[in-house]
């Protein structure tokens, strides 16, 4: 018993040191070392002259990738240099000198030929996250998500080590990094972007239903264990994501379907007599560049002229695509041979490679295609540059994209601006809040099974052009008005920025600065006139001496 009692002192007083240290010793540190931070960021950046800055800090390991996340992170950090007072710095794995890492002239660079997105190149900053690869679904093969749970707030940690910011924008939508920020000062406005929320009731249906996919293996489906331990695993999971969630003073989400899930996360808890702090979350749908595909024209189209316009990752069903095409050949011959205008059915697949893994994933749908028979009628444009994608969408005639429950669907979005008919997956964004109807009149087309995706590219593909111009022009005129880039600055200040800093709180921050320098004025006028009595004390001594 004794023996028992030790180890349990010795145990409670490690925890309690341990507790203290994470909780008080390492913030205390951090905030005595800050001051020197922000001033060491503020030399690289070339500002020298004092000033009071607010400091963005934005989690976004990839940032580099070339994706609809990274166009919203660089127009968020475009709307704020609107304001010379405010200085962003992103927290990423991209930035030398980390292994594979690029300078932030090439970063912005790509930034700008990408997304034609210029940035002050003096108020933006890079930091390392030396800790990325946590994050990173591959490192992690089993237990994924919860892997990917600590790795965000592990990074948000090592993020914070290396500069505290006021404001702090988890612009990936890890959610357990906004836990890790309020543990160490609830005095942090603290908010985030939601692409993808990272477990949906969708995937829990899916485990519960025993349906082989993407996030749930046919070995486990195929078994009624482990479906069961599956579906206790994210139902324990789902409960502490949501309540990471609440720690966030604003949530902005994609889309309605986003929204939804975000929402139903959040109440998801332990039932308990009091009723939790429910951040708001508004809808501010990602930028889109229409303005410059709107001027694309919309007819001269080559007919059979597909293009899928996606990054090489798994969720995005490359391989469907590729057994549409087949199946669109082996069942239509004209297809395969030129008919006047009309050349032989070609798929575009344009997309950026993030790592080594998508570089794989692409050599094996390449395989795939030779397999198929196919090889002619696919063409590859691997982290292609902006003018090439424009040149492909101005001439293609069908947009595709095949990702189930696509959060948003940018490039949905994209075709339709391009004038391109478009046929997505009938699920969440493309369906909820883009390819919608307008005026009760058709702007896209959905399938879900091969077999209707074949049906749909078949009608498509032979629609008389009439039909086809009318539905290219009122789709493009319902995404000009209602995903430009101008339509994502104004909801993100009104809808995200005005709620996570509001106007008030900048106010009283000011009231506060003021006050600050009228201390420290005050302050050094005591000292002046402490400096001049001194001074007229020894002149007296002086002349008393000489006397």
């Amino acid at each position: 018993m004794e023996v028992v009692l030790r180890f349990g002192f010795i145990f409670s007083f490690a925890i309690t040191f341990m507790y203290y240290i994470s909780r008080f010793a390492w913030r205390r540190a951090l905030r005595d070392t800050n001051k020197q931070k922000r001033a060491r960021i503020l030399v690289s950046l070339g500002i020298r002259e004092p000033g009071k800055y607010m400091f963005v800090g934005f989690l976004h390991p990839y940032c580099n990738g070339g994706g609809g996340g990274e166009r919203v992170l660089f127009e968020a950090i475009s709307t704020l240099q609107n304001d010379a007072n405010i200085i962003s710095v992103v927290y990423t794995g991209d930035i030398e000198p980390l292994p594979d890492g690029v300078s932030k002239a090439e970063i912005l660079a790509k930034c700008k030929e990408r997304f034609g997105i210029t940035l002050r190149e003096d108020l933006v900053a890079f930091l390392p996250l030396r800790n990325r690869y946590l994050v990173d679904g591959s490192y992690w093969r089993y237990f994924t998500l919860l892997g990917q749970a600590f790795g965000s707030n592990r990074i948000t940690y090592e993020a914070l080590g290396m500069m505290v910011p006021d404001v702090f924008i988890d612009s990936v939508g890890y959610g357990f990094s906004m836990r890790a920020v309020k543990n160490f000062s609830s005095k942090i406005r603290v908010g985030t972007y939601i692409h993808y929320p990272m477990i949906s009731s969708d995937m829990q249906r899916r485990v519960r239903s025993r349906s082989s996919g993407l996030t749930n293996s046919s070995r486990i489906a195929d078994s009624i264990l482990l479906s069961g331990i599956k579906s206790v695993y994210y139902l324990i999971l789902s409960t502490f994501y949501g309540r990471a969630l609440r720690a966030a003073d604003c949530i902005a989400v994609n889309g309605t379907w986003t929204h939804n899930h975000v929402q139903e996360l959040m109440r998801h808890t332990v039932p308990r007599p009091w009723t939790p702090y429910v951040p708001p979350v508004h809808i501010v749908y990602p930028p889109c560049d229409t303005e410059q595909l709107a001027r694309l024209p919309l007819d001269s189209r080559q007919l059979c002229s597909i293009v899928s316009l996606a990054q090489f990752r798994p969720e995005k069903d490359h391989e469907m695509q590729l057994r549409v095409v087949h199946r669109l050949l082996t069942e239509n011959a004209f297809l395969r041979r030129a008919q006047g205008d009309r050349r032989p059915l070609m798929l575009t697949m344009i997309g950026g490679c993030r790592n080594k893994e998508d570089r794989a994933r692409v050599d094996s749908l390449q395989m795939l295609a030779k397999e198929l028979g196919i090889e002619r009628n696919v063409e590859w444009c691997i982290d292609a540059p902006r003018t090439l994608v424009l040149e492909k969408l101005r001439r293609a005639s069908i947009g595709l994209s095949t990702m189930v429950d696509e959060h948003f669907g940018i490039n949905v979005v994209e075709y339709m601006a391009a004038g391109l008919l478009t046929l997505s997956n009938a699920s969440a964004g493309p369906l909820l809040d883009i390819a919608v109807p307008v005026d009760g009149e058709v702007t896209g087309f959905h399938a879900k099974q091969l077999e209707t995706y074949v049906e749909q590219a078949y009608k498509l593909l032979t629609m008389p052009e009439v039909d086809a111009f009318l539905i290219r022009e009122r789709a493009r005129k319902h995404v000009v008005n209602t995903f430009s880039d101008q339509h994502f600055c104004s909801a993100w200040k009104t809808k995200f920025w005005d709620w996570l800093v509001p106007p008030t709180l900048l106010q009283l921050n000011e009231e506060r600065i003021q006050e600050i320098k009228e201390e420290r004025a005050q302050k050094a006028l005591a000292q002046v006139q402490r400096a001049k009595e001194r001074e007229v004390r020894r002149i007296a001594a002086e002349a008393k001496k000489q006397v």
